[in-house]
């Protein structure tokens, strides 16, 4: 079949190298929403298998835009509104604890924004900012990137909950050495690939050779903790989760920085000769999934969207008067929905599925009522210790991963994975990060695993342009809050001692969080306060979560299919039934290889 990129018009068809031809076909094998690190390799393997594939992304392609393709402009992308979607959350259902949060976004009435707690008058608030990225891709083209696999235990949880084996770690690291294109390890380290798409890179642990402040820093931070600024994250050994120390920090990007994984997969795989059967249409929002009439068991058959730029209320683009064009497309086999943890449910429950309650509040008739859709959203709580040294510091150096485990973790496993640098990152905000000049380092601190898992993401109405209402609700489970603040304490406590022991004349540092000032002594209840409040995310997870039918939050069963519902099945981050490790971009491109494998493999006993 020829090559196929469909777009909204003219103006968004993408030039490629190779013909690129649309088609008045509207019927396809499988439909996948959304081309993030799961719908990108989902698609892109069922299309290399010869099946069709219609893949489906809201925005445009920004691939070929040096902001997107250079890593180290993702600062840049992540404020970039040629791509950003502008989601406003909240992270306490008290309201008192929101006000409190220091980088909370206004809109002044000249409509710019205002960070702080002391807006204009007129201003409206919005909360936390909390930004995803609508465009070829998926939030993998704005993210920083960091490649860490989780621990063995977040993949065999999976396959304990499900009675699935195929979901234990030993399986899952195949998906990640088809995947990978190792540049940091000798060609035949175990456990790694060397020919996937998604290559891998730390920065250049050559700096340790060099006398320098950031040198420095990083051998104070060696001796307290242990290591090696070229140690292998990823290292296939039976201890890994366990080893604890300095780390080269892995990044999906190649040796001359370009960024790779959903975005260049999709391309290569249009632009293969072979001729995949492959279309990919931009600028699609879709709406709803159709299905089947009078039938027994719910039938997917299909989407509907609307086909137009910046259709999404999110879009800082959006235009009230821009209607669009409304689409439907038709799927022979399945519908899959790779929206991530916010659209996934969102189109859910639009179509019909999710707490019967909530469906009924805004007159949308009820497909199969799953009480946990959009319910129990799990993100990792972030920190950092941001202090300002006594003189500028000097030395090049990339970032390095440190992995530590606190004394009150849950289990034998690091539960901390940060990584420290001559930086600054508090969380994200309009404009974000604010640089305090060339003396500032940090240590943004992960905090992996965390007790609480009570967010949610309901609907706000039944029209699909409107952005749905999001609560993190931070450290409100039944149990667990004064723990994870701990660990989060326990972390900052050891960068800070590392830090220190660099000495003069890089010390005495200026810290600015979490205890502000020169020499300063806070009490662990007031650090604790402070990180209870400024904490900030960006993994949310959990909201079309894999679990038995028995559970009544679980949303899919152990192949990413919908409980109770024929033909839809949702692949992305949304599927885990907790945040893997610390960062998800690697897992979730795995959890899209596998997917694409239960698939396949279900074809072949079919066939």
């Amino acid at each position: 079949m020829i090559r196929q990129l469909l777009a909204a018009g003219a103006a968004g068809l993408i030039s490629l190298p190779a013909a690129v031809a649309t088609t008045a076909n509207r019927e396809y094998d499988y439909i996948v929403v959304g081309s993030g690190p799961g719908g990108a390799p989902l698609a892109a393997n069922l299309a290399r298998a010869g099946q069709s594939v219609l893949l489906l992304e809201a925005g445009d392609d920004q691939g070929s835009n040096p902001t997107y393709a250079d890593m180290a402009n993702f600062n840049a992308a992540g404020n970039d509104p040629l791509s950003r979607w502008d989601f406003f959350v909240r992270h306490f259902a008290d309201e008192a604890d929101n006000a409190r949060y220091e980088k909370t976004t206004w809109r002044r009435p000249d409509g710019s924004f205002y960070v702080g707690l002391d807006p204009p008058a007129g201003s409206e608030r919005l909360g936390v900012f909390y930004p995803r990225a609508a465009t070829l891709g998926g939030c993998a083209m704005h993210n920083g990137g960091i490649c860490a696999l989780p621990a063995d235990d977040d993949w065999n949880l999976i396959a304990n909950l499900t009675g699935d084996n195929t979901w234990a770690a030993d399986n899952m690291r195949r998906y990640f050495v088809k995947m990978e294109q190792n540049e940091y390890l000798p060609v035949g380290t175990p456990g790694h690939g060397y020919d996937g798409y998604v290559h891998t890179t730390i920065s250049d642990p050559s700096f340790m050779e060099v006398d320098s402040d950031l040198q420095k820093l990083a051998s104070e931070l060696v001796d307290l903790t242990g290591g090696d600024v070229a140690g292998d994250v990823n290292a296939l050994d039976p201890d890994r989760d366990q080893r604890t120390g300095v780390f080269g920090l892995a990044i999906h990007a190649d040796s001359k920085g370009k960024r790779t994984g959903s975005n260049t997969l999709i391309r290569a795989t249009l632009d293969d000769s072979a001729g995949y059967p492959l279309t990919v249409q931009l600028e699609s929002l879709v709406t709803k999934v159709l299905f089947a009439k009078h039938t027994r068991v719910p039938t997917a058959i299909g989407v509907e969207y609307l086909k137009g730029k910046s259709m999404y209320k999110a879009d800082p683009r959006y235009n009230a008067s821009s209607k669009g064009e409304v689409g439907r497309a038709y799927a022979k086999k399945e519908v899959i929905l790779s929206g991530g943890a916010f659209n996934s449910p969102q189109i859910l429950k639009l179509s019909g599925i999710g707490p019967r309650k909530e469906l009924r509040k805004f007159g949308i008739p009820v497909i199969k009522d799953l009480p946990g859709v959009g319910e129990q959203m799990a993100d990792n709580y972030e920190a950092g210790i941001l202090s300002l040294a006594s003189k500028d510091l000097n030395g090049t150096a990339g970032p390095v991963a440190v992995l530590l485990r606190t004394p009150t973790a849950r289990s034998e496993n690091r539960n901390i994975h940060a990584w420290c640098g001559a930086f600054s990152f508090e969380g994200f905000y309009p404009g974000f990060p604010t640089d305090y000049g060339p003396s500032q380092y940090e240590c943004a601190i992960v905090h992996m695993n965390p007790r609480s898992q009570a967010g949610y993401v309901r609907l706000t109405s039944a029209d699909p342009r409107d952005v749905p209402d999001i609560n993190l609700r931070f450290f409100d489970g039944e149990e667990g809050a004064d723990e994870d603040l701990t660990e989060l304490l326990d972390a900052a406590e050891t960068f800070r001692t590392a830090m220190g022991n660099a000495g003069p004349p890089i010390t005495p540092f200026d810290e600015k969080h979490p205890c502000p000032g020169r020499n300063s002594v806070c009490s662990d209840e007031d650090q604790k306060e402070y990180i209870r409040l400024q904490a900030y995310s960006h993994h949310a997870t959990s909201t079309c979560a894999i679990g038995p039918a028995s559970d009544r939050y679980a949303v899919l069963d152990s192949k990413f299919r919908v409980h109770g519902v024929r033909n839809l099945r949702v692949v992305d981050a949304s599927a885990f039934p907790t945040v893997p490790g610390a960062f998800p971009v690697c897992p979730t491109f795995m959890l899209g290889e596998k997917a694409a494998d239960d698939i396949l493999k279900e074809l072949r006993q079919q066939a």
